[in-house]
Formats: structure tokens, sequence, C-alpha cells
């Protein structure tokens, strides 16, 4: 017969493998069914360029920038550059990271926001789901706005885009979407945030609702929207 020294060490033996199995089942599930969550690389291309660079043939899919802009075509973007190579990623609690490019120009930092689903969605014929979010990074004054004398001048605020992507299920390692990134100037020209009136919040607030709209001709309106940018983007592999 064990003893209760023995009985004690062979429950929680048992308890132990049990856990493992369990573990071991969520794992192979997870591994079998597919998600968008990872990370995710692509290149963003205006849906409605200027007169610098076209984008490539079968880059821009205006399906896609007509769910942007609510059913009619993009007005003319203002970004800086004619195409955005990025790296998003999605994470299991619902967080969303994303780098691209053009940190390597203006310094921009690394952006940390949110991401949700958002139900379903028909792009070129196909049923996909639509996936929302949002996400901030820093963002520098233009170098000849920046005073020499006072380093902070550099902070102007922040940008935050409204990030929407459509995922199919049964092309689960490609997404298609696109991405209004919106300027918020929230510091003077010294680089001091301008707060509202007795409240610990910037005055021009970036965590107040995106506009429905993105107008890249409204160059005074702040927060101001730089343009609708399409992308496509691929998962990242593990080998």
């Amino acid at each position: 017969m064990l003893t209760r020294k023995q009985l004690t060490a062979l429950a929680a033996a048992v308890s132990v493998a049990a856990g493992l199995i369990a573990f071991n089942t969520r794992v192979k599930a997870q591994g079998t069914t597919p998600t968008p969550i990872g990370a995710w690389w692509g290149i963003a291309r205006p849906c409605t360029s200027g007169t610098r660079v076209q984008p490539p043939p079968g880059t821009v899919n205006q399906d896609v920038c007509r769910d942007a802009c609510l059913g009619s075509a993009c007005p003319q973007s203002n970004f800086p550059f004619d195409e955005v190579t990025m790296i998003p990623t999605l994470l299991a609690d619902g967080t969303v990271l994303a780098d691209d490019f053009a940190e390597l120009f203006d310094h921009h930092t690394t952006a940390h926001g949110k991401w949700e689903y958002a139900g379903k969605a028909v792009i070129s014929g196909k049923s996909v789901d639509r996936y929302e979010a949002t996400f901030i990074w820093f963002a520098p004054r233009t170098p000849n706005n920046v005073d020499p004398s006072n380093p902070l001048s550099l902070y102007q605020g922040v940008v935050r885009p409204r990030f929407v992507t459509f995922w199919d299920v049964n092309n689960p390692d490609v997404m298609q979407g696109y991405i209004q990134p919106y300027q918020y100037i929230i510091t003077d020209n010294t680089g001091i945030v301008i707060m509202q009136p007795s409240l610990p919040w910037p005055a021009v607030d970036p965590m107040s609702r995106l506009p429905v709209t993105c107008d890249p001709t409204a160059k005074a309106s702040n927060p101001y929207c730089l343009g609708t940018l399409t992308f496509n983007i691929r998962r990242i592999p593990a080998h």
C-alpha cells in the first residue's frame, strides 16, 4: 500500500501530466487554426497618387480604397512618400506594434496601439474578416522648424493612423487593407505640450475619436489627415 507521502507525490505527478496534455492540446489547436496574429511585412501606396510616381500595376486595390473613403474615390494623397514599407505586428492580447521605413529618415518612434475584430466585409467579391486598429508614434518637426538652440523644439506631436485590414481565412498569410495617418500637433514652438485648461490632457487630444473622413485638402485642420494609402502585406514566416 502506498504511503500518504507517495500518494501525494503521485497526485502531483498526475496533475502536472494533465496540465502538460492540456497545454499541448491548446498549442496544437492554435497551430492548426489560422488567425491574423503575427508579424507582417508589406508596402502601402496612395489610393490616389500625385504626379511624382505612379504605383506599379496590381498594387492598389480600388475596392479597398472605396471602403476607406466611404464609397467614393479617395482625394489625392499629401503623404510625403509614394510608398511606405512597413512591419505591423498583431499580438494575441489586442496590442498592435508597427514600424515603417520612414523611421530611417525622420526618426519617428515605433507605433503602439490596439486592434480588434470588426465584422465581415466584401472586398473584390469575397467575404473576408475586417480588423480595425489605431496606433500612435511620436513625430518630429521638419528640420527647418527646429530651433537649433532648443533641442526640445524637435518634438511636434504624434501621428495616429486608422489601420484597417481584410483577412481571408482561406489565404491566411496575405492581407490587404488601408491606412489613414492623422497628424496631431500638440506642442508649441518650444516643444512643450499645450494643455486643456484645468485638465491633464493635451488641448488637441490624440486619444479622442478619429475623424470619420480623411481630407488631405484641409491642411489647416488639427488633426490633419495626410491621405489614404492601401497596402498588401504578407505574414513573416518562421523558416
